[in-house]
């Protein structure tokens, strides 16, 4: 089977020349590894042949609503909709580093590569004998960033993560839900992209030190104390005043209303904030509700702060019989800033996102031609792009033994003869498939965060 084509050249982004090799499982480490390819970078995935990465599933397929056509196929592992989401513009190498001669096979990767990445627990890459210290005795100028859910030394190191743990863990669910609720989740893992998106930065940031030093760096981004960055403000607040911020819903201390509102048809609504008097009143008259607007109860901000549950209750009986794309148009016209709360499926046939280049079509060799998400940051200079699907497992081994690294035909089959490289997860991988969210079963060689 052949694999995905490009569709665009790989030297226009900002990271281009730059070789990582990734050792991830997941979401996080493979969303980590996806950024740095789309910015230009050579991503070579390494995966195990006994223990590939999870989100390709097993050989015999798994929960329908993972493959395209809900259907598994002949060949379930290339097939998965999660692992094709989150491997794209990468090339695929099957290496068992637990066979004699595979270690010379990564030290030869190594004297080629500029970024090891990975997202195990803290000391996996030691033990594997592909740490920091022992890489740099192979090319002192090689980074290693690791991604462990907690950081290294503490009573949580050796835990393993996953999005639905790491948040609760980093503070952020305490301050989602209702004041006389339970506190809520983001989502299914909000936690992957964000420890995605901040391995991203310190592979930048290492790479930009060693420009200056000219040696590599070992970096360890805990994905728990990384998140906290992003509800900083409520930290800030705690340590300062000893002030523990109340859960309230969708209400924030600066506006009201602020919202979702149901519209017309089943489980649609319009998302609505107003930030100041002038457009409560535009609110008001696009609801044709003048008369809210001189309510007393209601005129002045602060007043609506204090009967936001009430306001709450008169605004949806005024926004329930409208559609809300007609509803939230209409609002941003009046200056009210508005969003219809849109569906998947509504934002996959998204004109807008078609436009802006948030969706791009691949052509990949076991689903077809499919429509995936884009990444959306922008370089005006360097721009990165998306420019082939993600790849067969171990599809490109005969191109990174033979053309990066140089090896003759005969030492490729012997390689492949001693189970050193694979083209195909051999029956290890047949383990119950576990939840996305739990605990996976024990691996002899890999080790994981697995998220």
């Amino acid at each position: 089977m052949t694999g995905s084509a490009d569709t665009a050249p790989a030297t226009t982004g900002p990271l281009a020349g730059v070789r990582v090799l990734e050792f991830t499982t997941a979401w996080a480490g493979p969303f980590a590894g996806r950024c740095l390819a789309y910015l230009g970078a050579q991503v070579i995935k390494i995966e195990a042949p006994g223990h590939p990465d999870s989100w390709r599933g097993t050989r015999n397929g798994g929960a329908p609503v993972y493959y395209p056509e809900f259907t598994p196929g002949e060949d379930p592992q290339n097939r998965n909709v999660l692992f094709n989401s989150q491997n794209l513009d990468k090339r695929s190498l099957a290496l068992d580093l637990k066979r004699d001669g595979a270690m010379e096979v990564m030290h030869d990767l190594v004297r080629r590569s500029d970024v090891v990445l990975a997202n195990f627990t803290p000391g996996v890459l030691d033990r594997l004998g592909i740490g920091r210290r022992d890489l740099a005795e192979v090319n002192d100028r090689i980074i290693v960033v690791e991604m462990p859910a907690f950081g290294e030394g503490g009573p949580s190191s050796s835990h393993q993560g996953m999005g639905k743990t790491m948040e609760p863990a980093a503070g952020m669910t305490s301050l989602m839900g209702y004041p006389d609720g339970t506190p809520v989740l983001t989502g299914p893992a909000i936690m992957d992209p964000i420890g995605g998106l901040n391995a991203v930065a310190a592979v930048v940031s290492a790479l930009e030190l060693r420009e200056r030093t000219g040696h590599g760096s070992a970096v360890v981004v805990p994905q728990v104390e990384a998140a906290a960055s992003w509800i900083g403000e409520y930290l800030l607040e705690q340590a300062e005043t000893g002030t523990t911020r109340v859960r309230d819903g969708n209400h924030v201390p600066d506006a009201a209303p602020h919202a979702a509102y149901p519209c017309a048809g089943d489980d649609e609504w319009v998302a609505i904030a107003v930030w100041d008097d002038h457009q409560w009143r535009a609110l008001c008259t696009v609801l044709g509700a003048d008369e809210l607007a001189d309510d007393p109860a209601y005129r002045r901000l602060t007043d609506r702060q204090a009967a936001q549950e009430r306001l709450d209750h008169v605004l949806a009986e005024l926004t329930r019989p409208h559609d809300k794309m007609t509803l939230a148009a209409r609002l941003q016209a009046a200056g009210v800033p508005a969003a219809p709360v849109l569906g998947g499926d509504e934002i996959a046939r998204s004109p807008a996102m078609r436009e802006s280049g948030m969706l791009v079509d691949l052509d990949h060799a076991a689903v077809g031609r499919r429509t995936y998400s884009a990444l959306g940051f922008r370089h005006s200079r360097t721009p990165g792009s998306h420019r082939r699907a993600a790849p067969l497992f171990g599809e490109h081994n005969d191109e990174v033994l033979r053309d990066l690294l140089g090896y003759d035909a005969d030492r490729i089959a012997t390689l492949r003869r001693t189970g050193v490289v694979a083209d195909a997860p051999t029956a290890d991988t047949d383990t119950p498939r576990v939840p996305r969210h739990a605990p996976a079963p024990a691996a002899p060689a890999r080790e994981e965060t697995r998220s």
